[in-house]
């Protein structure tokens, strides 16, 4: 394996943040086997069926449905297939918050009480006055002293109080009755909070709906065509989803309860309510893997893909809000990702200059040895190649 210290023009990757193996004429690689694993998994009924693309040096070397998106009609699971992606919504967040900061709209490192006037008073839940709110880099790397996801309360978009309201109605009364846990920075706790009080802010400085501010900073000029947030428009965009699915006690699979479909550009779960498809993720981290280019021009630039793939202390993310998976012996990143839910999983291997995209509707813990095996064996067997 050939090492580079400088940024490889050829194959646009970051290689001050990352260790590269060197471009080579070899052939794709033989995924062969993958394929046999993802037929399996659909006829054990680990998982009901999705879809998986893989770009290896730039290239695709695999892109394919598997599975059905319906089992009781059989209805195939295609490449295309729109999901709903949960949590991988965080970073996608992330990423129109940085291209905002680029153009002067917002600063990551300010007090998000700057915004909004409802945290110039925080309070931990002893009731003790807090210094300051957190900043945005903060909510998006999990360090902002809210309480975590698995907490009480943590969750509070399933609450039937927030039912049609909007983001800034939600916001608000989080900022009344969810007291933090720790000084914002001292601690990290995984929080889709965050995140909402992150796209409120958002909201505020492009004076923009969340759902439109996504569509217009993120999705449109990356050429994400079938990516939204899920409300009554976006789901008349993208068109029929599939069915959701989680393992039942006898372990075979059971069509998920259909969740109420929110009113246009009212409130959802700002880190976990994005649809997208398998060839826009793609589009989305391939900007990271060009250094911020997409299609020829500029989407962010080269040291802000930077700032937002580098690490967070105390925080198991980077600023992006992508969580760091690897690490090399002297602390370079080499491995990005994020999960979802749903069922989800995307990563940016820097190590090996590839790009994974698997995306199902069968619920994530129940399906999480399925997506580690997954990954692990495409890993093998790009590796296998060098």
């Amino acid at each position: 394996m050939v090492m580079r210290h400088s940024v490889n023009r050829t194959l646009g990757i970051l290689v001050p943040i990352v260790s590269i193996a060197a471009a080579s004429a070899q052939s794709a690689p033989d995924l062969s086997l993958v394929k046999i694993f993802l037929k399996e998994a659909v006829a054990k009924e680990t998982v009901a069926g999705g879809s998986l693309l893989l770009i290896h040096q730039g290239k695709v070397v695999y892109g394919e449905g598997f599975g059905f998106a319906d089992i009781e009609t059989k209805k195939p699971f295609r490449l295309d297939t729109p999901v709903i992606v949960a949590s991988i919504s965080k970073p996608l967040m992330g990423t129109a918050a940085f291209r905002l900061a680029e153009r002067g709209k917002v600063h990551l490192q300010e007090p998000v009480s700057l915004s909004l006037p409802e945290f110039k008073t925080p309070t931990l839940e002893s009731g003790k006055l807090l210094e300051r709110a957190p900043t945005l880099e903060e909510l998006f790397t999990h360090t902002a002293g809210l309480r975590a996801d698995d907490s009480p309360g943590g969750r509070p978009w399933f609450s039937r109080w927030i039912s049609g309201k909007s983001l800034e109605e939600a916001v608000g009364r989080f900022a009344k009755e969810l007291p933090f846990n720790a000084p914002p920075g001292t601690r990290y706790a995984y929080s889709g909070v965050g995140t909402d009080i992150a796209a409120r802010v958002l909201e505020v400085v492009s004076k923009k709906p969340r759902n439109e501010l996504f569509l217009a900073e993120v999705a449109k000029p990356l050429g994400m065509m079938r990516t939204t947030f899920r409300d009554a428009r976006g789901l008349e965009m993208v068109g029929t989803m599939p069915s959701r699915y989680y393992r039942a006690k006898d372990g075979g699979l059971l069509k998920s309860k259909k969740r109420k479909v929110p009113p246009t550009n009212t409130y959802s779960s700002s880190g976990g309510t994005i649809i997208s498809t398998a060839p826009d993720l793609a589009r989305w981290l391939q900007m990271f893997r060009n250094q911020g280019r997409h299609a020829g021009g500029e989407f962010l630039a080269p040291g802000t893909v930077v700032k937002m793939l580098s690490g967070q202390t105390k925080s198991r993310n980077a600023k992006g809000g992508l969580f760091i998976r690897k690490k090399n012996e002297e602390g370079k990143v080499l491995v990005w990702g994020h999960t979802g839910s749903s069922g989800t999983n995307c990563w940016i291997d820097g190590e090996n200059d590839l790009i994974g995209i698997m995306l199902t509707q069968t619920r994530g813990r129940d399906i999480k040895h399925f997506r580690i095996q997954l990954e692990e064996l495409i890993t093998e067997c790009v590796t296998k190649e060098k």
